[in-house]
């Protein structure tokens, strides 16, 4: 069981550790969208094809996705402190070996440690400020300031991305994490106070461990990279990357002490919010990369320029939030939730219609500002469900599964919607995504956005039930 620090050490620093522990938060959450604009670059660097580039970005979210749980309990076991520092240092370490990287195998595996270090100081980082805010109106506001740089993360990411790139190479994008988290480990070890602490729980390294091999063996039978021409291999593969995460899933279900909780898998609201979180999480997760790709191989921006286009996206989440925030005061969270996904859903086909006009303004801004809009507008609704009817001995459990569910099914979007892309593209020689490829995705997006408003409006009466939050972030 863990324990705040003495009180005077408390008012004297958790200021202080909050402004450290939120900048490598911001970095953190950076990381895992500066790198879409580098991405055309890195692939004609690394003679990557449109398939296996999407390893550069699920390598870090298979492993950050699957691994959180265990780095929340690895901190209870040696210390949230130490974790947290632990975390960071290999964050800054594989990002280092990112910067230099010669070859797609290389870098592939320090996205991969990348993730590794993100699951360990992302979740401990997050008990750390529950621990130094346990009550009262600061509480509130050092949650928000750790909420808001989501939406922060995203548009510095972007924007970086393509000054990093344009300007510079793509390796600065991983470079500029070195000097920056040297830094901050210097700043952690001074100013966020030592917690005691003493282990509560086993770790459960086997099912973090099937976790990370199912994911990534069923990435790797979607995809196909290196056996595409292999369809028993792809089979096999995604047979046992189905099975493992079946698995895990099963154990956990007997057992109080797995990486999800026995008691945190029974029926709730929360499945509601868990499923909008899914929905979300790998439809924006493919947007990107399709986005990316569409804005720069199709239309041919430069990368710059690219991030600069990326913005009003960004930007159009905070419209969505108040859009939320109206709807839910005037009638329901249902109803906010149906508008967003609904909303989005006409954002998709935007991009879908958008496409064949080879113009970013006609064809792609007004479907980034609907889409981003329809986010917004349902974002608060999801976090508000999947995280609902806790306890607070279960709160950091409840929203480690929210987090872990957010990153794994934005590798599934991805992958899946890259695979189908790539699959009905009108290309020959090297695989790459067509114009029949970007609509064919979009297309599926705006399906499935539109079967998650009616399965959330067919469940309408469990979440009329739902308080509507009070101050919804991004």
């Amino acid at each position: 069981m863990m324990h705040t620090p003495n009180n005077a050490t408390l008012n004297e620093k958790r200021w202080q550790a909050l402004a450290v522990i939120s900048i490598i938060q911001l970095i953190l959450l950076l990381d895992a969208t500066v790198v879409n604009v580098a991405l055309p670059r890195i692939k004609h660097d690394l003679g990557l094809t449109d398939g296996s580039l999407t390893w550069v970005v699920n390598a870090y979210l298979i492993t950050a996705g699957s691994l959180l749980l265990l780095g929340g309990r690895i901190g209870d076991a040696f210390g949230v402190r130490r974790t947290f520092q632990v975390g960071v240092v290999i964050f800054g370490a594989f990002s280092l070996l990112a910067t230099f990287a010669q070859d797609a195998t290389v870098l592939i595996i320090s996205r991969a440690g990348q993730g590794l270090g993100e699951a360990l100081a992302s979740a401990t980082g997050l008990a750390m400020v529950s621990l130094l805010f346990p009550s009262g109106p600061e509480r509130g506001k050092a949650f928000g300031i750790w909420a808001a740089l989501g939406g922060l993360g995203s548009i510095i990411g972007v924007l970086l991305s393509g000054v990093l790139t344009h300007y510079l190479s793509w390796r600065w994008v991983f470079g500029i994490n070195v000097p920056i988290v040297m830094l901050l480990i210097v700043a952690a070890a001074v100013m966020i106070p030592k917690f005691s602490h003493r282990s509560s729980t086993p770790l459960d390294l086997g099912n973090a461990l099937i976790l990370v091999v199912a994911v990534a063996a069923t990435v790797m039978a979607v995809m196909g990279s290196g056996i595409e021409h292999l369809p028993g291999q792809r089979v096999a593969l995604l047979l046992l990357g189905v099975l493992g995460i079946a698995v895990v899933l099963r154990r956990c279900k007997r057992s109080e002490n797995g990486i999800i909780p026995a008691r945190l898998m029974t029926r709730s609201p929360r499945m509601a919010g868990y499923a909008i979180v899914a929905i979300l999480a790998a439809t924006s997760g493919a947007l990107f990369y399709l986005g990316v790709l569409l804005l720069q191989d199709y239309l041919g921006l430069s990368p710059m320029q690219t991030g600069l286009a990326w913005l009003p996206f960004c930007l159009g989440f905070f419209p969505g939030i108040f859009l939320s925030q109206f709807v839910m005061q005037r009638w329901n969270p249902q109803a906010a939730a149906v508008v967003g996904l609904a909303t989005s859903a006409l954002g998709f086909a935007l991009f879908a219609f958008g496409v064949p006009l080879q113009s970013y303004w006609l064809g792609v801004l007004p479907a980034m500002l609907v889409t981003s809009i329809g986010f917004g507008c349902v974002a608060p609704v999801a976090q508000s469900l999947a995280t609902s009817d806790l306890s607070e001995a279960d709160a950091g459990a409840g929203s480690g599964i929210t987090t872990t569910i957010q990153q794994l099914f934005q590798v599934f979007g991805v992958t899946l919607l890259a695979a189908m892309a790539l699959a009905v593209s009108d290309s020959t020689g090297v695989p790459t995504i067509a114009a029949n490829g970007f609509v064919a995705a979009f297309a599926v997006s705006a399906l499935a956005m539109t079967v998650g408003a009616l399965l959330i409006w067919a469940g309408r009466n469990a979440l009329a039930l739902e308080p509507a939050p009070s101050s919804p972030q991004p």
